[in-house]
């Protein structure tokens, strides 16, 4: 490890949570005081943030000689990987077929996924516009996070402890750094960084995570349309 390594873990770890956090609650604030929120832009901005980050970490691996093969960049293949794949495939199925079933809700039903949303809900993909800059952020956020938190950080972690260690600390920093979500949020996507982090290791490569991730990403942001949309197919916002 170098100070490179260090400094790119300190901004994971706390730079990144914290000013998560203080940029949405900045947010709020203009969105209550009237100011109309601009989702595709921020979407925008989220994935600018995002590869200037990857291409910081490929420049400073590259500078430093590593193999891509530490951050998971191997060719896909074994047992644990088309397991893995099927898996993946199943749930993906799962999820398309449930977005169908959200279409159907009833206006009622809508307005009280609406109301779970909270604060959140200004963020969330609320029309076709929104949903297009949605789906772009969601191959973004499949991309640079499973490279960034599957790739770098078990890497960084496992020269200093174990596996199923580093899987759990580095879902904590995942979590973390959508601490904006509120309790909940973090729990939802800790959790799915101990799975994207158990799919990475059965399967052996990056990947597959980030398909799935991407994937994930991209049917939630259809249900959440879907939900912001009225009775007769209009959309709310």
């Amino acid at each position: 490890m170098t100070l490179f390594d260090h400094f790119l873990i300190f901004l994971l770890f706390v730079v990144q949570p914290v000013v998560g956090w203080i940029n949405f609650r900045r947010y709020v604030k203009k969105i209550r005081a009237g100011e109309p929120v601009d989702r595709p832009r921020l979407y925008l901005e989220t994935q600018i943030v995002q590869w200037v980050f990857l291409v910081v970490l490929a420049g400073g691996w590259i500078y430093l000689a590593r193999p891509t093969s530490d951050l998971g960049f191997v060719l896909p293949q074994g047992p644990g990987f088309l397991m893995m794949a099927f898996l993946v495939l199943a749930i993906g199925i799962a999820l398309a077929r449930s977005t169908r079933g959200v279409s159907q809700l009833d206006q009622s039903e809508r307005e009280r996924h609406r109301s779970s949303f909270g604060d959140l809900g200004h963020f969330l993909p609320q029309c076709d516009r929104d949903l297009a800059g949605f789906y772009r952020l969601s191959v973004t956020a499949g991309i640079v996070e499973e490279i960034v938190f599957r790739g770098f950080v078990l890497w960084y972690l496992t020269l200093v402890m174990p596996m199923w260690a580093a899987i759990l600390v580095s879902s904590f920093a995942f979590g973390l750094g959508h601490s904006y979500q509120g309790a909940g949020g973090m729990l939802r996507t800790g959790l799915a960084g101990v799975a994207f982090g158990v799919l990475f290791v059965i399967s052996g490569s990056i990947w597959l995570p980030i398909v799935a991730h991407a994937m994930l990403d991209w049917l939630q942001g259809r249900q959440i349309r879907e939900i912001y949309r009225d009775a007769h197919g209009a959309a709310t916002a």
